[in-house]
């Protein structure tokens, strides 16, 4: 019984494979291949150059071609490039010799160009007459489509055989390795076997034991694994002793033989001493890995990204960059980022924002960044954040509420001409009551802040609630309407006076200002109800000297009034208002955490009143 999960699909009886046909003609003359390689190098290229010299016109291709297949097999595969470069740069198009055509697209594939090569295989001068399956899956593994190369290999294997010995290991040793990748183990073994009739020389033994220690560990012998890993480490070749550098570590990492900082340490080191291919992409991989496991996100960021400039199509960069997205995410969507200060959020913001989702969630994140800026007084770079969302990204409500928040930022950094110019630019009709009370609100203490007391007013004339009260307050403390401001404080505060718990701080500092307005405003009967109210409820000897000094009838001539007064009439209320505004409008203001408990008009320190 043969079954899969899902099922079966059988191809049609009549349905062949596509294999190259059994009698083409070998590319390359194992004999004449023989010949040049034993030759007297100069003395034979010598010869050849003099023959393409002498030729007449129709003899010159061929001589020409003779010299090519000389580099060949010499292993000059660029100078072979280039002769049959010069012969199909002087043959008319499709007048072209196919045997040319081949030795220009294997000596293409040979020196880092299968894309040249496959564009060359496809001229149809070609056609069944050459191996041409064969090299198209040498072109494939080159590119790393190692399912095309595995393909390519399996339906031209009797093909291999009609190589010369040399270029038998490159497409063999590129064979096993296409089966490696797409787990044909038992196609993997079988080209190993074939190397071992062939017979591998000492200058490529070390990258053939990394394809033999991938082959052993795949099949669970991971100690010979190992051994042929280390074997390759510690050879001359720079290429393998990466790359066995790379798989050791992984594999002793696997079987639990080093730690962590060691691979990091290995791998790091790796990543410099070998650049540009994919053992250098598979370093960034595992390294990006590392990076996020131990919280070192800027990092994991920069090697994603080395390893995407790198090779943008790689399987690895690919997957790199999903993780590096999904990480970013979390950090800026996520409880993750609360690990990171505040300042390395925003400068590994602003490097990786490239990162950043589109839509709502990238707009969620950069205001979600912004409200974190504003928690440690970077005010200036979370402005800029929201400006940006204002200007370029968000319509309607949602631009109307950001524009909210970006006042309020504004106004917490002293720039209630910027608080009011973002609420202008942003008026739309229908808004939601909350709202459009915030922004209201926001306004009002704007134009307040630029002088425009009136307007100010005006602008909250028909708002109700605590909030509302506790900025006509400060509007009319800040336009120097004594009274008003503390009738304010007074209606605000309502009943709290029949309440015998003791005032705290916040309310302490409210109820001396609302006395020292009172005062101020030379309100007798304002002063006589408040003293009666509030006096029993004034605790600390501080407070209570504050109270007595500014509450008595005679006490505006007084020095100490005069101290308290100042004191008093300078408090900024900017603060009270935002932790007003921040009780209210939790979800529309930033998420920082709250001023501390100080209302609108706290009294600092006095130490006259302590005597």
């Amino acid at each position: 019984m043969l079954g899969r999960p899902g099922g079966l699909t059988l191809s049609s009886a009549d349905v062949a494979a596509e294999r190259a046909t059994a009698a083409v003609k070998p590319l390359f003359d194992p004999d004449e291949w023989r010949k040049n390689q034993s030759e007297h190098f100069l003395k034979q290229l010598d010869s050849l150059i003099g023959a393409t010299s002498t030729a007449n016109a129709e003899q010159l291709p061929q001589a020409r071609l003779d010299l090519a297949e000389f580099y060949m097999a010499r292993g000059m595969y660029q100078e072979a490039h280039g002769v049959a470069n010069l012969i199909l740069s002087e043959s008319k198009r499709g007048s072209e010799t196919a045997s040319v055509v081949m030795v220009h697209a294997v000596a293409s594939i040979l020196i880092g160009h299968p894309e040249r090569g496959l564009k060359d295989l496809a001229n149809p001068v070609i056609g069944n007459g050459y191996d041409s399956q064969l090299w198209k899956g040498l072109a494939f593994a080159r590119e790393g489509k190692w399912a095309e190369a595995r393909e390519k290999f399996k339906n031209a294997e009797f093909s291999v055989a009609t190589l010369p010995p040399d270029l038998q290991r490159i497409v063999t040793m590129d064979s096993m390795k296409a089966s490696l990748e797409v787990k044909d183990y038992a196609g993997a073994a079988r080209r190993k076997s074939d190397l071992d009739v062939v017979g591998v020389p000492d200058g490529l033994k070390p990258a053939v034991a990394v394809l033999r220690g991938r082959l052993a560990e795949a099949l669970g012998q991971e100690k010979d694994a190992l051994d042929a890993y280390r074997f390759a480490a510690n050879s001359a070749d720079r290429q393998a002793t990466a790359e066995g550098k790379l798989l050791e570590t992984l594999l002793k990492q696997k079987r639990g033989e080093i730690g962590r900082d060691d691979v990091l340490k290995e791998l790091e080191l790796l990543s410099m001493l070998w650049r540009g291919d994919n053992i250098e992409l598979k370093t960034l991989y595992v390294l990006s890995k590392i990076y996020a496991e131990t919280a070192r996100y800027a990092d994991a960021f920069a090697v994603t990204r080395a390893a995407t400039r790198l090779q943008p199509n790689a399987p690895e960069s690919r997957q790199a960059q999903d993780a590096a997205s999904a990480l970013f995410v979390q950090l800026y969507l996520g409880p993750k980022g609360d690990e990171m200060a505040p300042i390395d959020a925003l400068g590994t913001f602003y490097e990786y924002r490239e990162l950043t989702p589109i839509g709502r969630r990238g707009d969620e994140m950069i205001r979600r960044l912004a409200d974190r800026l504003v928690g440690v007084d970077l005010l200036d770079q979370a402005a800029d954040l929201l400006q940006y969302q204002v200007d370029k990204r968000l319509e309607g409500a949602a631009r109307a509420q950001v524009a909210a928040r970006l006042a309020m930022v504004y106004l917490m950094n002293r720039k209630p001409d910027r608080a009011i110019g973002a609420l202008r630019s942003t008026r739309i009709a229908d808004l939601s009551g909350e709202l459009r009370q915030q922004r209201l609100l926001l306004e009002a203490r704007a134009q307040s802040d630029v002088g425009r007391h009136d307007l100010a007013l005006d602008i909250i004339s028909n708002i109700t609630g605590h909030e509302a009260i506790r900025l006509r307050s400060d509007i009319y403390w800040a336009s120097r309407h004594w009274r008003e401001a503390s009738e304010q404080i007074e209606l605000y505060y309502g009943d709290r006076w029949r309440d015998f718990t003791p005032l705290n701080p916040g309310e302490k500092a409210d109820v001396i200002r609302a006395v020292v307005g009172y005062a101020l405003a030379e309100d007798a009967i304002g002063l006589s109800r408040f003293r009666e109210k509030y006096a029993p409820l004034m605790s600390g000897d501080a407070d209570k000297l504050a109270f007595d000094a500014a509450s008595k009838p005679v006490a505006t001539s007084s020095a100490e009034f005069a101290q308290i007064a100042r004191m008093a009439a300078s408090v900024d209320t900017l603060d009270g208002f935002i932790r007003e505004m921040k009780t209210r409008f939790p979800d529309a203001t930033a998420r920082a955490p709250l001023p501390d408990p100080v209302s609108t008009g706290s009294v600092p320190d006095m130490p006259k009143a302590r005597r």
